[in-house]
């Protein structure tokens, strides 16, 4: 009797054994394979703007995608209209002034070009030369070119204390001037052979300025 108790014991011993491994097997296993997780809910990404303002005698807001090809939205009013001119008046040379601000909502760098030549029989004797207020190379975008063939993307600097290519966002229209904008200066004089080429009189010469922004 005492042998089978001690068998029926050890037998319900290993069960009960056996149930209790198969628990913590099944019971350990699984929550190893569950993964946590939170989640917040409601965020957002809004893209920021990105448009400056070409301030002449009236202000010009820039478009975005293609570079304008005629009149309408992006083109602004001529900064230079030159009449008149011969060796013998004080017309030449003329300057004009454009004022840029990048007034969107991104950090944006800037470049200047003139994508297509200019026209009309006086261009080739006449040169442009472009400056802004701060002293040294960025200063000068152009040194003096002869108005005649397109002149390449060239980037310019802000008016910042220390000029930067990277303007700052917010501006203001028609400031022209600090970490937001920069002011350009134009100026158109005779070249050499104005003087005595007399196919030029009666000539006129026009050019497009074309402003790029790019965020940066």
């Amino acid at each position: 009797m005492e042998d089978r108790r001690s068998k029926r014991s050890l037998r319900v011993a290993l069960v009960l054994a056996a149930a209790v491994a198969g628990t913590a097997l099944v019971g350990w296993g699984g929550l190893a394979a569950w993964s946590a997780y939170t989640e917040n809910a409601g965020n957002s990404v809004a893209a920021g703007t990105l448009v400056h303002n070409n301030y002449v005698a009236s202000n010009c807001t820039s478009v975005i995608g293609v570079a304008p090809t005629g009149a309408g939205p992006g083109w602004c009013s001529a900064f230079m209209t030159i009449t008149g001119a011969d060796p013998a008046n004080s017309v030449l040379p003329a300057t004009g002034v454009v004022k840029i601000d990048n007034t969107g909502t991104l950090n944006s760098t800037f470049s200047m070009s003139m994508p297509a030549a200019p026209s009309g029989g006086l261009c080739a004797d006449l040169t442009l030369k472009v400056t802004d207020p701060d002293a040294g190379a960025p200063g000068t975008p152009y040194a003096a070119t002869a108005l005649s063939t397109t002149m390449g993307a060239t980037s310019i600097d802000n008016n910042a204390g220390t000029p930067s290519p990277t303007w700052s966002p917010n501006g203001t229209a028609g400031n022209g001037a600090g970490a937001t904008g920069n002011t350009f200066t134009f100026t158109v004089a005779a070249g050499g052979s104005f003087a005595t080429n007399y196919a030029d009189q009666g000539q006129s010469c026009s050019f497009s300025i074309l402003f790029t922004q790019t965020a940066a």
